[in-house]
């Protein structure tokens, strides 16, 4: 029969496993918690960059859809109106093609640039008057694309690339270099340099097909007079506009257009008369029509309003005699009717 003595006795044997048995546990525990921390810290960091989705509504407030535009050809691109070239640059290469070199599905919007957007990259493309100097990725440095000189700045957020595709000076009013701004809609976005590059080859073979040279520009914007068919001014670069005003002038006044000026800003003076197209004007405050459409008429000439926009494309005819029959005899053809 077991004594007291011999109760404790055993109660000492079993006290010390049960201590171990509690400060494994404890150890568990604590690796338990280890590892779920480094786990946690794990799923943190991989969150820092949340999967990105492509607008719900495009094209976005600011931007204008894709429409039908004439493409230009030779260095013509270097004097289109800034909507035209936007519309141009989106249009220069197929979509399959903006996905094949961004690497997934592309948004694509006009405006005073073309706007790209993927679920990664950013894109602006537009043309400019002058290499940049500086960007807010810093001082760019000089290299070639498409055998052209160009630009380029890259940091961790994108690249900024400017390409000289027409040898103009800046203050003649051409803009001969196209400019690409790549920048990451997400932390960790993906290298953008090589993609801006080819980006870039792409759209100057797709807007540049073999075609006419820029005409010499002068000081003060005139051009040499070029004789062209009749038709609409929609989307035709600017000294083609020029050249095309000259005609409906000399058509207008009943005179030939031997002696007309014609400017690089879409402009011509012939007779002491003078046509001028602008892409954004003061805006128009209506008191006739002309041709049809809402006209301005005071002291300082006529000035018909093409779009619905008051403030957008118009035609101003000045000069002397009767300004408001010439601009029914020359608006409409301008406008392809």
């Amino acid at each position: 029969m077991a004594t007291p003595n011999d109760y404790r006795a055993i109660a000492r044997k079993t006290d010390r496993p049960m201590w171990i048995w509690a400060g494994c546990a404890l150890v568990s525990v604590l690796l338990l918690f280890g590892v779920g921390i480094v786990v946690a810290i794990t799923v943190l960091n991989r969150d820092d960059d949340p999967e990105a989705q492509l607008p719900a509504t495009w094209p976005s407030k600011p931007g204008l859809a894709l429409r039908p535009v004439t493409m230009p050809t030779g260095e013509m691109v270097a004097a289109l109106t800034d909507e035209t070239a936007a519309q141009v640059l989106c249009q220069a290469i197929p979509e399959q093609r903006w996905e094949e070199i961004l690497g997934e599905r592309t948004l694509r919007e006009a405006g005073q640039s073309c706007h790209a957007v993927t679920t990664k990259l950013d894109i602006s493309v537009q043309m400019a008057p002058a290499l940049p100097e500086d960007t807010s990725r810093g001082v760019p440095t000089k290299t070639t694309v498409a055998g052209k000189l160009a630009v380029i700045a890259t940091d961790k957020d994108g690249t900024s690339l400017g390409v000289e595709l027409v040898e103009v000076a800046p203050h003649n009013g051409a803009s001969p270099v196209l400019n690409v701004s790549m920048r990451s809609r997400i932390v960790r976005g993906p290298e953008t340099e090589k993609t801006a590059r080819t980006l870039a080859e792409a759209l100057i073979a797709g807007a540049m097909p073999p075609g006419p040279k820029l005409p010499k520009i002068g000081e003060d914007g005139e051009i040499p007079l070029e004789k062209t068919e009749p038709g609409p001014i929609k989307d035709k670069p600017l000294p083609v506009i020029s050249w095309l005003l000259c005609g409906e002038l000399g058509r207008a006044l009943g005179v030939p257009i031997d002696n007309a000026k014609p400017n690089f800003f879409a402009s011509c003076e012939l007779n002491g008369v003078t046509a001028d197209y602008s892409e954004l004007s003061t805006a128009v405050a209506p008191t006739t029509t002309v041709a049809g459409l809402p006209a301005q008429v005071d002291g300082r000439g006529v000035v018909v309003q093409l779009t619905g926009d008051p403030a957008g494309q118009t035609l101003k005819f000045k000069g002397t005699g009767d300004l408001v029959a010439l601009a029914e005899k020359a608006v409409p053809p301008l406008l392809g009717r």
